[in-house]
This record gives C-alpha cells, sequence and structure tokens, in this order.
C-alpha cells in the first residue's frame, strides 16, 4: 500500500511536468531552427533539463494544498497566455514585456484578444480543473523526505547548468518571466547630468545620422580588404572612409553602447555622472531621433530615452527570436523622421549580424553557400557558419547603401557613421557567436559624407581621411559628433575630424 501512495505520487508528478512541459515549456523550443535526430536529441535534452529543474518548485509547493492550488494556478494561467504569444509569433518574455504590459492601454489589449486565445484560456482552464481533481486525491506528503531533497537538488541544479550554459537556461519559459520581472523592478536610472539648453544654435543645416551595427567585425568588410565581396555597393561609392583599426574592450552590447552613446569611454572607472550624446545635441535645440530594431536593455535604456523620439520597430521580439523584422524595416521610419527637421542626429540602431544569421537577411543576400540550417553550431561546418555571417554583412551593405541614396536626396549637408558594437567570433580556437574575447574588439566603422558636407567642412573631411589608418577606439564616436556640432565639450584627441593642431 505504502508503494502504491509513493507511484501515485510519481504519476502525479510525471503527468504534472509533461502538461507544463506541453503547454509553456516547449513554447520556448517551437521556433528553433534545428536539422537532423542529433540536433532534435540535444535541444529534448536541454529542455528535459529546464522542467526537470522546475519539478523541484512545483513539488515543493505541492506539498501545501492552498499554496499549490493558488500558486500552480497563476503560474499555469500567466505563464499559458505569454507562451500563447511565444507559440504564434515568437515573441520575448523580456523587461521591455512586463513594463509594456503593465502600461498597455485598454484599447490596445482589446487588438490582443482572438478566437484562438480564447480557446487557448479555456483549455488551460480545463487542464487545471483535471490536475486539481487528481491533486485532491493524493495524499500530498507520501515520500516527501525523499522527493524533498531530490527537488531541493533538481532546483539548484538550475542555477548551475545556467551559469554552464550561458544563460541559456534563464533566456526560456517558464525561467524567463521570473528573470524578466527581477530585470524590470531593478533596473535603475544611469547617473546622467543634466544639461541646460541654449538658444545658440550654430549647425541648423547640417543631419547627422548615426547608424549602430551589431556583431560585425572589420575583417570582414571588403572595403577593408577582405577577399570576399562583402561589400560591393559601398565599395563602388565615392565618400566612403573605412576604418579597419577601431578598438573596444567592452564585447557586448549593454557594455558597449553607453560607451559609445557617452562621455564615459571604455577604460573609464565608473563615473560619479555621465553625459548624454543626445542631451548634448539637445542642449542645442538640435532634435534627436532613435529608431532601433533591438529592445533597449537596462544598461543604455536611459540613455536613449533622452533623444526627442524613440521608436522601437519590432518591440516584443530581441534577437532570440527566429523570426525578427529585419532591419530594412527601419528604413521606412528613417525616412519620415528625416524628412521632418533641417536638422538633427538621427540614429538607426541594428539588428545587424546578431545570432541566428538566417533571419537577419532575404533570400537575395545569399551569396555564399552552404550557410547554416540548425541553431545547434557543433553540427555546422566552419564554411556554412562563416558563409551565413558574411550573407549579413553583403545585407549590411545594401542596408547602408539604402540609407546613402535616402540622405543623397537631401538638400544638407549630411554625414553618416556606422560602428559595429563589437565584433563575433568565427571559429578562433573553437570559439563562435560572442564567446571569444579577441575575436570581438575589432568591430566594423564606416563613414560617408555627401558632397554639401565636403565642400563646407573641407579641412574637417581631410583630417578625417588622413587618420583612417590610425589605431582608435569607440570612444571616438561621442566626441567626433560633438565636433561636427560645433561644440566645445569634447576631447580633440577623440575626434576623427581634429587635425590635431
Amino acid at each position: 500500500m505504502k508503494f502504491k501512495e509513493h507511484r501515485k505520487v510519481i504519476y502525479f508528478h510525471l503527468v504534472l511536468n509533461v502538461i507544463f512541459a506541453l503547454f509553456i515549456t516547449c513554447s520556448s523550443y517551437y521556433h528553433i531552427p534545428l536539422k537532423g535526430g542529433k540536433d532534435v536529441l540535444v535541444y529534448l535534452i536541454h529542455l528535459c533539463i529546464i522542467q526537470s529543474t522546475f519539478a523541484g518548485i512545483l513539488y515543493i509547493i505541492s506539498l501545501f494544498k492552498v499554496l499549490f492550488k493558488v500558486v500552480f494556478s497563476l503560474l499555469f494561467l500567466v505563464l499559458g497566455f505569454l507562451s500563447f504569444w511565444v507559440y504564434s509569433i515568437d515573441i520575448s518574455v523580456s523587461s521591455a514585456l512586463i513594463h509594456a504590459s503593465l502600461t498597455t492601454k485598454s484599447y490596445i489589449a482589446k487588438d490582443l484578444i482572438s478566437i484562438q486565445l480564447i480557446c487557448f484560456i479555456l483549455v488551460l482552464i480545463g487542464v487545471l480543473f483535471l490536475v486539481f481533481k487528481y491533486y485532491d486525491q493524493l495524499e500530498k506528503r507520501r515520500g516527501f523526505l525523499v522527493f524533498l531533497p531530490i527537488s531541493v537538488g533538481l532546483f539548484c541544479l538550475f542555477f548551475w547548468m545556467d551559469q554552464v550554459r550561458l544563460k541559456s537556461f534563464s533566456t526560456k519559459l517558464p525561467y524567463s518571466f521570473f528573470y524578466s520581472v527581477v530585470s524590470y523592478w531593478e533596473e535603475e536610472e544611469l547617473p546622467l547630468k543634466s544639461i541646460k539648453k541654449t538658444d545658440d544654435i550654430k549647425e541648423e543645416d547640417l543631419k547627422v545620422v548615426l547608424v549602430l551595427g551589431e556583431s560585425v567585425r572589420a575583417d570582414h568588410l571588403q572595403l577593408n580588404g577582405y577577399s570576399r565581396e562583402t561589400t560591393p555597393k559601398l565599395s563602388n561609392r565615392e565618400n566612403i572612409v573605412s576604418f579597419d583599426k577601431v578598438y573596444t574592450n567592452k564585447t557586448n552590447t549593454a557594455l558597449s553602447l553607453p560607451r559609445i552613446l557617452t562621455d564615459e569611454g571604455i577604460y573609464s572607472v565608473s563615473q560619479d555622472s555621465i553625459i548624454s550624446l543626445f542631451d548634448m545635441i539637445n542642449s542645442k535645440n538640435i532634435p534627436t531621433k532613435w529608431i532601433g530594431n533591438q529592445l533597449l536593455e537596462s544598461s543604455y535604456k536611459s540613455i536613449v530615452e533622452t533623444n526627442n523620439e524613440v521608436v522601437i520597430v519590432d518591440e516584443f521580439k530581441s534577437f532570440w527570436s527566429f523570426n525578427k523584422k529585419q532591419d530594412l524595416s527601419l528604413i521606412p521610419q528613417f525616412e519620415e523622421k528625416i524628412s521632418e527637421h533641417n536638422n538633427g542626429l538621427f540614429t538607426l540602431h541594428m539588428i545587424g549580424s546578431h545570432w541566428w544569421y538566417e533571419d537577419k537577411y532575404t533570400d537575395e543576400f545569399r551569396k555564399f553557400i552552404p550557410v547554416v540550417d540548425s541553431k545547434y553550431i557543433p553540427s555546422m561546418t566552419s564554411d556554412q557558419m562563416i558563409n551565413s555571417y558574411d550573407n549579413t554583412i553583403l545585407y549590411l551593405d545594401n542596408f547602408l547603401d539604402t540609407i546613402i541614396k535616402i540622405l543623397e536626396g537631401q538638400d544638407q549637408p549630411i554625414l553618416m557613421i556606422y560602428i559595429s558594437d563589437h565584433g563575433e567570433a568565427l571559429g578562433e580556437d573553437g570559439k563562435w557567436l560572442h564567446s571569444h574575447f579577441k575575436s570581438l574588439t575589432n568591430p566594423g566603422m564606416i563613414v560617408w559624407y555627401s558632397d554639401l558636407f565636403k565642400k563646407k567642412y573641407l579641412k574637417k573631411v581631410n583630417t578625417l581621411i588622413e587618420r583612417k589608418e590610425e589605431s582608435i577606439t569607440t570612444d571616438v564616436i561621442y566626441h567626433s559628433i560633438l565636433d561636427i556640432f560645433n561644440s566645445n565639450k569634447y576631447d580633440v584627441q577623440q575626434s576623427i575630424f581634429d587635425c590635431k593642431e
């Protein structure tokens, strides 16, 4: 009889976790591109590990009847609601999603309701009823002296595995929900120094476009001597200057962008207050616009929000999504915003060459083949990885060329600066993506200037060309843009337009 009761508890939790996995945990794996039985097996094991660690939590709360019915109901319905959107449109469960959920207007929320969603919620409620019906027939604490230590061990296993697997567990449901809530509540305002506005507008006729790339390394640009034609359109253009000796020691977006967009350099020790590039430009009554294809991370969100206007084109999907909008989706907003003003700083934040490479470009740019066909990197060849990566650079070439074509139709002096936040590991020492420091320290940087800009700023253009062979850091962006807008609060040594006289 004793073994029979133990068996009932085991069966209940096996069924409970299968249900939880089907409705919630599996949603994070539904869109992952995989090829072949080995790839599927690897991610099946990954899924089973996540669900097994969460099984420990479910068992612990099941020891207390009221707690289980209240907490499990909330978890199952809230996470189930999120999983519906992960299943259907591959949204990213992030702090940005939590913020949007808490601030969404009622009329917008109504648009999210559909027959499919209602049916899914009704099924969740029906399954919840059956779970509780079976649960009420159990002796909850039967065998808990054995099961409790196992459950605690499984829960602790999550933290160790997440560290080993570089946070690949905490970015998936159900854990991504809890991490996103914590991240949302822990978001802190950066110590940004307030800058007073002035009535002095020195450059009412100048437009600067700052394009922030993602994971592009300088040595894979044809402009810099790469053997492949990855930048054919830019290579055939005039007024293009490419820098191949740019350095950063901040090799992820969260750390690199705050250094690019403020006076805090890559070697700076934390400052009591830092100055936003956009605040400096705004202080001269010059408009600033941000158009992004990445979710705003807490490390630079408050910097970005010092722009006069911020637009995120795909605000519920991060780079973890596998059907995220491509960067050409930024163009309509860009055309609209740049036509509204006679001057300004316009920033475009790309998803760029972030992994998964295959959804970062369209079929017409699939020039280098074979390409990756599975997210499981160990099953891919080096050629597949590099081919797909180089195709994203080919897409970048087209993207920047498209921007330049738009800018050529403007009547003002215009400058475009492209810089990637960092590079990408492409097999060095067997490392890929963001996992090899040296490969990430040399990001691509390209400058284009209009004929009117050259005519008005000939000395600065000549200096720009002279300095293209110099070794510089990503700090030059902040100081160079302030130099162009005639600010007196920049470091002369850090401006690519200053001749250092």
